[in-house]
């Protein structure tokens, strides 16, 4: 078994593949347990919560197990029901067709059973494939695991009962009823014709979650012992948390992104606490994995030493936090606004996850198929399917949700904070606009009177050509006065910059220590801030301070 390279020792809250078997950690006696009733047992349900395990134990429990067999490998398959993709062709979206074409890939069929083949569809088709893989290994056994069978039910009632039958063909009849027809036989030789008569050894394991185990009720009629023998995946122990903890990290390979580290023991206990549950101390699996995926990717690159203390550690729910705000800053601008407003104000509601299509996203919320995947991906978002055969996600576990809320209340205070502080600005500048004013009538009365008196000495001096000296020297004065009055508005509309460049520099100085705090986006808003009281400046009258505050501001901007 070949071992992925550059890889993670914790999948986080995806699932563990067949490549992560040597990973795969604490569930030593589900596995053991499950593939020993596997082998005695014809039909198995494994079921138990969502986000327990159920696909991991399969894939990288039993799955290597079986492939780990001194004698002939059983032949095994793993299926998922669920095909309606566009490109996929018509035939391929039941889950009939979908369990036969994973069966028909890259098989080699046998000629002289061709004809079985042409007269086998609609009923036998099953039968038919699963024939071709008993003849290359007759002596054992083929195992069919399928995985989140719950969504065999999001199809129509006619093509369940169709997949049902067949089923039942396969299981428990030797051979399709179009072969009890003497003439298929007679180009047929006795080791051909017992060959045809030998049923194939089929076992079954049904992985489905808790919740829908009702569901295969709907099968009984077809298969009668579906629910006798069933296995509960339950959550992880104390025990077995602790070791999916410790032990992935002090595996060593050149294939793992980090070199081997260890955890401190009161890590471990925090974690621990953090996360069992209180009625019964039981550890989701994906929770559990979400918390180590993120230590291994955070924090072991920056460890001095090789052991996670509590200091690396900090705040646990913090953790949740960055997973949230890390899975959002993937996206573009336009997509994280879209998505955070959505998944605050309609996913999380009352502290409960709410669930919604991806109709009903695309129309009320604009969001995109691209959207959905990537959050899909990052398993902040969980899909899965409805009755109708509709996606539906909601946030992808519980734990999230309280982290979410805390993210959310945090930003819409800096949000308020940062509109506060603009408001106060606009106030700041409508004042001094309003002291411009008063100044400016103030310069301009003070004109007035200074022209009306120099009228008055005109007038003065037409009639009285004797007092000509002395209208004269009030001109002189009335002039001076104007200078003067010039002069004090400029003076004022110098301070008035000189203000606008001290108010500037202060919130730009503000957006410096936000951003050393890592916080770009909000550092961004100062930035704006102190970019829109610099453009009341006109050109003519910035000085090289100001002009290097602005030119400054706008590299800045510009990251």
């Amino acid at each position: 078994m070949s071992k992925e390279k550059n890889s993670y020792r914790y999948p986080g809250a995806n699932s563990f593949t067949t490549e992560q078997a040597h990973l795969f950690m604490g569930r030593e006696q589900d596995r053991e347990n499950l593939y020993q009733l596997m082998l005695a047992r014809q039909i198995v349900v494994l079921y138990g919560k969502s986000g327990y395990g159920k696909s991991s134990l399969i894939n990288a429990g039993i799955i290597p197990m079986l492939e780990q067999e001194r004698e002939e490998k059983p032949q095994y398959f793993s299926i998922r029901l669920y095909n309606r993709e566009q490109n996929i062709d018509a035939f391929s979206k039941s889950p009939l067709n979908t369990f036969i074409t994973a069966l028909s890939a890259n098989t080699e069929e046998l000629a002289w059973m061709q004809d079985f083949k042409e007269n086998a569809y609609p009923r036998g088709l099953l039968w038919y494939w699963i024939k071709q893989h008993q003849f290359q290994q007759p002596e054992t056994p083929i195992i069919l695991f399928f995985d989140q069978f719950e969504e065999l039910f999001t199809y129509s009632e006619q093509e369940v009962e169709a997949f049902a039958a067949e089923l039942n063909l396969l299981l428990y009849q030797r051979i399709p009823d179009f072969l009890s027809k003497k003439e298929y036989f007679t180009e047929l030789d006795n080791e051909q014709t017992n060959f045809i008569f030998t049923k194939p050894e089929i076992k079954i394991v049904f992985a489905i979650r808790s919740d829908r185990m009702s569901l295969l009720n709907r099968l009984a009629k077809y298969l009668p012992n579906i629910l006798k023998f069933n296995y509960e995946l339950d959550a992880l122990t104390e025990n077995e948390a602790r070791q999916a903890i410790v032990k992935p990290a002090q595996l060593e390979g050149e294939h793992f992104i980090s070199p081997t580290f260890a955890y401190e023991t009161p890590v471990i206990d925090a974690i621990i606490n953090r996360v069992k549950n209180s009625h019964d101390g039981k550890i989701e699996t994906a929770t559990l994995q979400i918390i180590l995926r993120f230590i291994e990717e955070h924090k072991v690159p920056k460890l001095e030493g090789k052991s996670i203390t509590l200091e690396h550690l900090g705040n646990i729910k913090d953790i949740f936090k960055d997973f949230y705000q890390t899975s959002l800053n993937k996206l573009s601008q336009q997509e994280k606004a879209i998505a955070s407003k959505t998944i605050e104000e309609r996913f999380i509601q009352n502290n409960q996850r709410i669930p919604f299509a991806d109709t009903y996203l695309k129309a009320e919320d604009e969001w995109t198929d691209n959207l959905l995947k990537q959050l899909e991906e990052s398993t902040l978002l969980r899909k899965e399917r409805d009755s109708a055969g509709r996606f539906i996600y909601e946030i992808g576990h519980d734990t999230l949700i309280e982290p979410i809320v805390e993210f959310a209340e945090e930003r819409k205070i800096k949000a308020k904070k940062i509109a506060e502080e603009k408001n106060k600005q606009a106030e700041a500048a409508k004042r001094q606009q309003a002291i411009q004013a008063l100044e400016n009538k103030n310069l301009q009365q003070i004109l007035e009177a200074r022209k009306q008196l120099l009228n008055y000495a005109l007038i003065a001096g037409v009639i009285l050509t004797g007092l000509l000296v002395f209208a004269s020297l009030l001109w002189r004065m009335a002039e001076k006065e104007k200078q003067n009055a010039n002069k004090a508005q400029q003076q004022a509309q110098k301070a008035l910059y000189e203000l606008y460049y001290q108010q500037a520099k202060t919130v730009k100085d503000n957006g410096d220590n936000i951003l050393r705090n890592k916080d770009a986006e909000t550092a961004r808003d100062y930035y704006d801030s102190a970019s829109i009281i610099l453009e009341q400046i006109p050109e003519t009258e910035t000085d090289s301070i100001a002009k290097e505050l602005k030119s400054e501001l706008q590299k800045l901007l510009k990251k």
